[in-house]
């Protein structure tokens, strides 16, 4: 039996909770895992406090590993994996890869397609449409063709923050307090509308969230709702 402090990843039967395996010997990260299909397998993807590592879902086995995008501070940002691909990127002035997938027997092999300083995510994730990437550069919301790396624009919009992705739109959130929306288009920032939803003690570092046509912000003293559906 593996010790649990001693791996990266564990896996857990959702109804008991019991270990089912243990992958990857390096210390965990911020970032959350992933998991896919590709060539006949179930694999997961994590972002680890020294590099990105690909497991095998079955039993754990790491095969392969990344540490170029890791800045050794604190990684945090979530993979993203789109055909065959896979996106990582952390800031602390590192910067953001894409890695190519391919099978070698059982095995998985991972080959870098790409790394560049343009798309340096902190404590927010990218969003994906269309090939193209939308998030925040350290402090520069930055659109990003993900399969070349070449930036499509660059805006300071609400500053610093978080931004996720609902039916083809932006919902941008600065840690600040300033709130807006945008299309999620390539050919330029094109910003709807913004309000202030303000900030108490600390800088506003929650993940805006969207259910049932509704819109959730959160800080650490407050949290407000906002009907965002047409209906």
């Amino acid at each position: 039996m593996y010790k649990r402090q001693d791996k990266a990843v564990v896996a857990l039967d959702k109804g008991t909770g019991k270990p089912l395996w243990g992958g990857g010997d390096d210390q965990a990260g911020y970032s959350s895992a992933i998991a896919f299909d590709f060539g006949g397998q179930r694999h997961i993807v994590a972002f680890t406090s020294s590099g990105a590592i690909g497991l095998n879902a079955a039993n754990g086995s790491v095969m392969w590993n990344y540490t170029k995008v890791s800045n050794r501070t604190a990684n945090i940002a979530t993979p993203i994996y789109h055909d065959g691909h896979v996106f990582l990127s952390s800031d602390y002035g590192t910067g953001c890869a894409l890695l190519k997938l391919t099978a070698a027997g059982e095995r998985i092999k991972a080959t870098e397609v790409y790394f560049n300083r343009e798309m340096r995510n902190h404590y927010g994730s990218s969003v994906l449409l269309d090939k193209h990437l939308y998030g925040f550069s350290s402090g520069i919301l930055t659109s990003m063709d993900l399969m070349t790396g070449e930036v499509a624009w660059k805006d300071r919009s609400v500053g610093k923050g978080q931004v996720i992705l609902a039916e083809g739109l932006l919902y941008l959130q600065g840690e600040t307090g300033t709130v807006a929306l945008a299309e999620a288009t390539p050919t330029a920032y094109k910003e709807i509308s913004r309000f202030e939803f303000g900030r108490g003690d600390y800088p506003l570092w929650t993940l805006p969230v969207i259910a049932g046509g509704r819109l959730y912000l959160r800080d650490q003293g407050k949290l407000a709702c906002y009907k965002i559906s047409k209906a």
